[in-house]
């Protein structure tokens, strides 16, 4: 068992001081835990919204719950002492970004993640979970248990066993050098030059002239809130669709396309930043309806949908996932990933929590792939808070999905924020497909160098890929380096033609795109790249699909205004790639030296 103080020690420093460069809000590595809730909260709520407990309540259900003459409230006294039940408590505050539901009886929670201690809660809300601690726990005759007569240590053997197990994977891993060069062709005449696009475009045939064309969110603090369609002729040119008539607009966020009333004609989801979700019905004509009974307009802020028939009904469904924390104060009607079945042919919409409320994790990124043996599909999802790891869900030979279990930390890595992720065919040998998850990691500073010797580096970005075709999940890692802004756009393909799946995904540092060709069985080594750059401003996203008809997987990113980065003379854009194929040994040759 761990001891409060030392566990306290460990984890509330374990990152201290390792700030998180991102260039959207929230990730931060965590703070000391505060403890003095009653000193630091002022009358009213507190910092992170209205606490709730598991769910709606009645005065008198509240009553017989606590167990109490006196209602803490919102902003409980830690010094206060409670009767309840015959016994004596306390109540306590931690970061939820610690903090499991997994794993748990329902009232219950593990105020630290990968420690199996779990605390019966009081309540809960965006940034803390405040659980009661018995004072003097009592043997079963009743007589208050003593304590051992131990000197206390600063680490337990549990946790510096825990720290030199993951220690080997805090230093770099670079992925062999490949002998193929991939060309690609910067066909982007027609899109953006400036102006500051995020965060996920679609692509689709939307005026059924055979040739896909993109999607794009209006432009975050753009003057308009209307959505852009840039028409496509197949050939890498592109012209905005002047004539287009939406039923009204939406603030930026994502767009995902599909076919959601069987009328041949393509039909968008947007997930719209601080909102929800809105689904407009087009004609193929360039108008569009409102089709969005049913979907949370106000009240269920995201940044990313996709369709995928999450039923298999035939008809296609929205699944949208979370944001995360936001500024503004929002009372969830879904838990963090919720899927939105397809009824009445899009007119129609009705919300299931794919993952239970009491699952904390939420970002920007999303992707669905085959993760177990029955029809419908699975997903896995991304993170903005620390240590929120049950981001992969399977179904359960219905539409049903659970959390694959995260608490080990040998799945998905612990002391991580999780960003951009994928999916993909990454092995011939197995039907499943391989999830592709991307990291930000930092090693716990507070642990004793004389214990546990300081790693090579202490925080870096990675990439591993995790496999379902085994007894257990197992994560296998790809790639990683030193670095604290992680990679904000990913996806899979096969670039190079040779019938196995491949990674694409853009860095920071340096800032470029990198390419991994698969082997087919698990394994990839780094394509040089000939005729594409990454912009210095940022992307949240990268998007794959093959714009011009040859069978080749194409790339399309678009960029952030640098007015709201740290670039500011940089201007946003959208731009596309063409793949033009695997290089002559020559032209190969000749790319590699550049």
């Amino acid at each position: 068992m761990f001891s409060r103080k030392s566990l306290l020690v460990f984890l509330t420093a374990a990152v201290a001081g390792a700030g998180v460069a991102q260039t959207q809000p929230a990730p931060q590595a965590p703070a000391a835990t505060t403890k003095t809730a009653a000193a630091t909260a002022a009358a009213g709520m507190p910092e992170g919204g209205a606490p709730t407990y598991i769910r709606p309540e009645t005065p008198q259900q509240r009553r017989d719950r606590l167990g109490t003459n006196d209602d803490p409230g919102p902003n409980p006294d830690e010094k206060k002492i409670y009767y309840r039940f015959g016994k004596q408590f306390h109540i306590e505050r931690y970061d939820r970004r610690w903090a499991s539901f997994d794993g748990v009886e329902e009232g219950q929670v593990r105020p630290f993640g990968f420690v199996n201690v779990p605390k019966e809660l009081y309540q809960q809300n965006e940034k803390y979970v405040w659980v009661w601690i018995e004072d003097h726990p009592q043997g079963a005759d009743g007589v208050p248990v003593a304590p051992a007569a131990a000197p206390e240590k600063k680490f337990t053997d549990e946790q510096i066993a825990y720290v030199k197990a993951i220690r080997p994977e805090f230093q770099d891993l670079s992925v062999p050098r490949s002998t193929k060069t991939i060309r690609f062709e910067n066909s982007s005449d027609g899109l953006p030059t400036q102006g500051s696009w995020r965060n996920s475009l679609a692509v689709g045939d939307m005026n059924n002239d055979g040739f896909p064309d993109l999607i794009c969110p209006p432009e975050r603090n753009g003057a308009a809130f209307w959505p852009v369609i840039f028409l496509g002729d197949g050939k890498g040119h592109w012209k905005q669709w002047m004539d287009v008539q939406w039923p009204y607009g939406v603030q930026y966020g994502s767009a995902a396309v599909g076919d959601f009333n069987k009328d041949g004609k393509m039909d968008v989801a947007f997930g719209v930043h601080l909102n929800g979700v809105r689904v407009f019905l087009g004609n193929g004509k360039g108008k569009f309806i409102d089709g969005s009974k049913g979907l949370p307009a106000d009240d269920y802020p995201t940044r990313r949908v996709l369709v995928s028939d999450a039923d298999q009904d035939g008809y296609p469904d929205v699944i949208a996932i979370s944001e995360g924390p936001t500024s503004v104060p929002k009372a969830l009607t879904h838990g963090k990933m919720v899927v939105f079945y397809n009824r009445n042919k899009g007119t129609e919409w009705l919300g299931q929590d794919l993952a239970a409320p009491q699952h904390v994790f939420g970002g920007d990124w999303m992707a669905t792939g085959k993760f177990n043996n029955d029809r419908y599909p699975d997903y896995v999802g991304a993170s903005v808070y620390f240590q929120g790891s049950e981001i992969i869900y399977r179904s359960q030979n219905k539409p049903v999905w659970e959390p694959v279990d995260t608490r080990s930390g040998l799945v998905v890595p612990f002391l991580s924020y999780y960003f951009a992720v994928a999916a993909g065919h990454l092995r011939t040998a197995t039907k499943l497909d391989d999830a592709v998850l991307s990291y930000v990691r930092f090693w716990p500073t507070s642990m004793d160098p004389e214990l546990v010797p300081d790693p090579p580096v202490k925080q870096l970005v990675g990439i591993d890929r995790i496999a379902f075709d085994g007894p257990e999940p197992k994560r296998t890692p790809i790639m990683r380096w030193p670095s604290s802004r992680g990679v904000w756009g990913m996806a899979t393909g096969d670039f190079d033609g040779d019938n196995n799946q491949d990674i694409i995904f853009t860095k920071f540092d340096p800032r470029e795109f990198v390419l991994l060709l698969g082997d087919g069985k698990g394994g990839f080594t780094r394509a040089n790249i000939d005729g594409m750059g990454a912009d210095p401003n940022t992307n949240y996203d990268l998007t794959v699909a093959d714009v011009n008809g040859d069978k080749r997987p194409d790339v399309i990113v678009m960029y952030e205004s640098g007015a709201s980065t740290r670039l500011a003379d940089q201007d946003g854009s959208i731009k596309v790639f063409l793949n033009r194929g695997v290089a002559k040994p020559a032209a190969a040759a000749a790319a590699a030296t550049k």
